[in-house]
């Protein structure tokens, strides 16, 4: 674990050193984010098959890929999303080194993590401190083909935010090669049409949100039973529809960031921000939030989530980063101490969820 807690030293250290600060009183410094991506790229790229609870699948199913002669073999081996596969058959067309295709998944989806930060965080390094609190980096490490999916959704926000609807609805399909859940993406796309003009309305559409969701989820429910891909979730801990104390934590968490992002002057925010890109994000935050509650029911739909807590954090962040001053202040620690704590929590108490630590590398059988 210890290596846990020097990630997050790291990147506090680096933030409070190199954040920088504009004379707009936004931190933009690069040097955190591109810390952050070596860290990870490297950490997820030379990690042991033990690592992680689907690495070893992963492995497998490249091994038998580099064994096969054409694509339409490489297709039959596997269950998995074709575009996932063809990365597999590609990388090992040069290498049948399973660490190598880490790396090369792991540089893609971690440069998207850092770049979508840059682009809208008014504040680099507490997005960065929110994101690594909220499982970002972990979930697309250990996620591999979801990791791609969401790193393709976020290159896909642009799209989005400008209205663009051939662009996002061919990012979004792509994003689907690799994991089947991305397609329900193609809904975010209406996201900006809400009309939120008070909190209330925040809280009104984030329970319409809600309502859709817990309605997919029993139709899922009921798909799945017909589905080769889906139907073997169904005898899993994902549909057994209790309650587990990540889902509990994950909604509590997210209800009580939001509550003391209120506190910091929402609407404010949003009114000041002409680009409409505030607004959208914290809707992000209302639907991340609404989405857990409802997979207090059906465990899978936590998997939905993964793809918005990355713009969730982002957004609240600039709420919060908005305006200088004490109270801000004091709510951004305690947004990163509630996320990190959380987190650290579960892989205590949790470590079959994730199996990262101890940690191993390729190189060496010890566990750091």
């Amino acid at each position: 674990m210890w290596v846990h807690y020097a990630l997050f030293g790291i990147l506090a250290l680096v933030g409070g050193l190199l954040g920088g600060r504009r004379e707009d009183g936004s931190r933009k410094s690069t040097a955190p984010l591109l810390v952050a991506w070596l860290l990870f790229v490297a950490m997820a790229g030379l990690r042991a098959r033990t690592v992680g609870n689907d690495t070893s699948r992963y492995y497998d199913v490249f091994e038998k890929i580099t064994d096969t002669d054409g694509l339409s073999e490489a297709f039959a081996v596997s269950r998995f999303e074709r575009g996932y596969v063809v990365v597999n058959y590609l990388i090992s067309r040069i290498t049948d080194d399973f660490n190598v295709l880490l790396l090369v998944v792991s540089v893609f989806s971690f440069w998207s993590v850092v770049l979508f930060i840059h682009r809208y965080a008014r504040s680099n390094p507490l997005a960065l401190l929110l994101a690594f609190g909220m499982s970002v980096f972990y979930d697309i490490m250990l996620a591999t083909r979801q990791g791609i999916a969401a790193a393709i959704f976020l290159f896909a926000v642009p799209a989005l935010m400008e209205r663009r609807p051939v662009r996002y609805l061919i990012l979004i399909l792509l994003a689907a090669q690799f994991h089947a859940s991305a397609i329900l993406l193609l809904a975010a796309y209406f996201i900006p049409m809400l009309r939120l003009n008070s909190f209330l309305d925040w809280v009104k559409w984030g329970a319409v949100i809600g309502a859709c969701t817990g309605c997919l989820s029993l139709v899922l429910t009921k798909a799945s039973v017909f589905s080769a891909y889906y139907g073997h979730y169904l005898s899993s801990q994902y549909a057994e529809g209790g309650v587990r104390m990540a889902t509990v934590m994950g909604v509590g968490v997210r209800l009580l960031m939001i509550g003391l992002v209120a506190m910091c002057g929402w609407n404010s925010a949003v009114a000041a921000d002409k680009t409409g890109v505030t607004r959208i994000l914290v809707t992000f935050a209302v639907a991340d939030a609404a989405i857990m509650i409802v997979s207090l029911g059906f465990n899978l739909l936590d998997r939905l989530e993964m793809y918005l807590t990355l713009p969730m954090v982002v957004g609240l962040g600039n709420v919060v980063a908005r305006e200088p001053g004490l109270r801000n202040w004091y709510v951004s620690v305690l947004l990163v101490l509630v996320a990190f704590v959380s987190m650290t929590i579960m892989l205590l108490y949790r470590p079959g969820w994730y199996t990262l630590f101890p940690y191993h590398t390729v190189f060496e059988e010890g566990a750091w």
